[in-house]
């Protein structure tokens, strides 16, 4: 009776609910970035569909108030031309990141190694600034840990507050 409701409740789960239980979590346990119904489908997508065991992915929930600090330079960073979100973006993309459904928050790495030589080359600007709102609310890591979905979720807010 037991796995039947439990096959029952598999069927009736929300993505966000997917992962915790992928992850042997429950929802509220989460980092705060895959609470989100869409980014949690990405997700999902990502490890069923692009990653390979060990496979990396970082998740990001960006904060518009990072790029509008300046208010006669809306959507730039510190007010420069250049310090925007698709800037960002773009150097995950060209370190070798992939955009998962083009959305902006989901990229797949291949290996742990391309991801940390990428965060180590986040610009300086895109980083933790005092007195200036940070270009993300939050960012976790995804490791894709078995063949049938099974993952690891963990903060990875360090990339752009150190």
């Amino acid at each position: 009776m037991t796995q039947l409701l439990s096959i029952f409740d598999r069927d009736n789960e929300t993505a966000v609910q997917e992962i915790a239980r992928k992850c042997g979590k429950v929802p509220l346990t989460l980092p705060v970035v895959p609470h989100n119904e869409n980014t949690a489908r990405a997700v999902l997508s990502a490890v069923k569909s692009m990653m390979t065991l060990d496979d990396p992915a970082i998740v990001i929930q960006w904060n518009a108030p990072g790029f509008n600090d300046v208010p006669a330079s809306l959507g730039l960073r510190n007010g420069v031309t250049g310090q925007t979100m698709q800037a960002i973006i773009n150097h995950f993309t060209t370190n070798g990141g992939t955009d998962v459904y083009g959305q902006n928050t989901v990229f797949v790495f291949r290996t742990n190694d391309d991801l940390g030589q990428c965060e180590n080359r986040i610009p300086g600007w895109a980083r933790h600034q005092t007195g200036i709102p940070d270009v993300c609310i939050s960012a976790v890591m995804v490791h894709k840990l078995t063949m049938s979905g099974r993952m690891d979720v963990s903060p990875f807010d360090y990339a752009f507050n150190r």
